[in-house]
């Protein structure tokens, strides 16, 4: 999968909400992976996602106590993040 083709699965899922409503929402390709920036219902998101062996390393960067989760798929995002 390249790299657009990343970036179009994870903006896809974040503009399809049902509950949940994103604005501003950017998906940025870099070097080291992707950085996803977002208000998710009025709240300011940061995420990086690092593509490694097992899948994928979703980095909350804008909560420092919230651990780095692991997803297999990066459809596996929106119940990470916990909105549908």
């Amino acid at each position: 999968m390249n790299d657009k083709q990343k970036e179009e699965i994870i903006r896809s899922q974040l503009e399809n909400l049902q509950n949940d409503k994103v604005e501003s929402l950017l998906v940025q390709n870099t070097d080291w992976g992707i950085n996803v920036r977002m208000f998710l219902n009025g709240n300011l998101y940061e995420l990086d996602i690092v593509s490694n062996w097992d899948g994928y390393e979703i980095t909350f960067v804008d909560d420092r106590e919230r651990n780095p989760i692991q997803i297999d798929e990066l459809e596996d995002l929106i119940s990470v993040i916990g909105v549908s």
